[in-house]
């Protein structure tokens, strides 16, 4: 029975302690906060990620507050008019791709936490370096501005902004959306839709490029009338739940190049610690989830230079292929010149009447992927 320390209570630093409680060691996570709270809005769990969530035997929760994604539909922003839609089935078959809030994943998270014997420490803001002297190791799932990442990879300490401002909310769902995710491109800007919390509400995420002057911080609110005004081009029904918007959240995202320093002495990184990434492909908690796993198998079987060395061989290829896929989306996305929009755009209409089963696999390799089949 190792003794570990998880510094941060998000779906990654949850996720490996419940795994590592799991396998019988004793196991504390720190948490700035004092209460175990999550303020974002909706995410995705594709079946990458839930296999781990299954593996802690969490699927039925998570099926039971989460909507099924049957497709994904890819619409213009000017009329909402179909572009292509392909049914996740002919990729997955199954219903292992998820829809839901992050807090319900929270919740689920601790409490599956709680039932494996972790124990929390509440309103702690931990310091890596002082815990590793007193566990066997120390787990850092201190998010995107990780002062652990800093601590090992001094040189690479800061986050680089990325010119892009998002914003999240969640409207009543009153429009016809299908039960799946919907991706409204545009010049310049998209917005990502889909239900959570039983088809009653709409998550809503609006990215716009513009200069963010490193401004990183999630709790900043906008005023509705800003939002509606830089989306007010986007029509069809997306123009209604628009309007629905009573309290959106601003933040401009960041980008941070996977550090040298995975690993130092028996302080581990992990999730947005290790790679916070754009949201152009929804991965942030799935990659955390894989991490969980990978790094919880490892420190209970390897001493801390085997396992830092296995950790980086596992997830190194995986993690560099995803990032440079976000960032081949963050392009498409947005097209601003007439001529490409108009050419992609009759290419992906054309995918829809003749091949839309085959828009699906260039998705394999990241959702086919089960971590807790890997022989480790």
């Amino acid at each position: 029975m190792l003794k570990i320390a998880v510094i941060g209570a998000g779906v990654s630093g949850l996720s490996v302690a419940s795994l590592l409680g799991a396998a019988g060691h004793k196991v504390q996570v720190f948490e700035k906060s004092k209460k175990i709270r999550e303020i974002g809005a909706g995410i995705q769990i594709s079946p990458n990620g839930f296999c781990v969530l299954k593996e802690l035997g969490l699927s039925e929760n998570i099926i039971k507050n989460s909507v099924y994604n049957n497709s994904v539909l890819i619409c213009d922003y000017h009329k909402g008019k179909k572009l292509l839609q392909f049914d996740q089935r002919s990729v997955l078959g199954n219903k292992d791709f998820r829809l839901m809030h992050r807090a319900d994943l929270v919740k689920i998270l601790y409490r599956s936490a709680l039932s494996n014997k972790v124990t929390f420490k509440l309103g702690y803001d931990a310091d890596a370096k002082s815990l590793s002297n007193q566990y066997s190791f120390v787990i850092a799932a201190d998010g995107v501005h990780s002062k652990t990442r800093a601590l090992l990879n001094p040189i690479q300490s800061k986050n680089r902004r990325s010119d892009y401002f998002a914003w999240r909310s969640i409207v009543p769902n009153k429009i016809t959306h299908h039960d799946g995710v919907r991706l409204t491109v545009a010049p310049n800007k998209h917005i990502v839709s889909y239900p959570v919390r039983g088809r009653d509400q709409l998550n809503l995420v609006l990215i716009q490029e513009a200069e963010n002057n490193e401004i990183f911080e999630w709790g900043m609110t906008e005023s509705t009338e800003e939002i509606k005004h830089l989306f007010s081009e986007f029509g069809g029904d997306l123009r209604e739940a628009l309007d629905t918007i009573t309290t959106v959240h601003k933040w401009g995202l960041s980008s941070h190049d996977i550090p040298f320093n995975w690993a130092t002495g028996n302080i581990f990184l992990i999730g947005d610690a290790l790679h916070p990434m754009l949201p152009f492909l929804a991965q942030g908690a799935n990659s955390a989830l894989e991490d969980a796993f990978v790094l919880a198998k490892l420190i209970t079987f390897l001493d801390a230079s085997e396992a830092a060395d296995k950790y980086l061989e596992i997830r190194k290829p995986r993690l560099l292929r995803l990032m440079k896929q976000i960032k081949n989306n963050a392009w498409k996305f947005h097209l601003e010149h007439s001529l490409f929009r108009a050419c992609t755009h009759g290419g992906l209409r054309f995918l829809d009447k003749s091949f839309p089963l085959s828009a699906s696999l260039p998705f394999r390799w990241l959702y086919n992927y089960d971590v807790t089949k890997l022989n480790i």
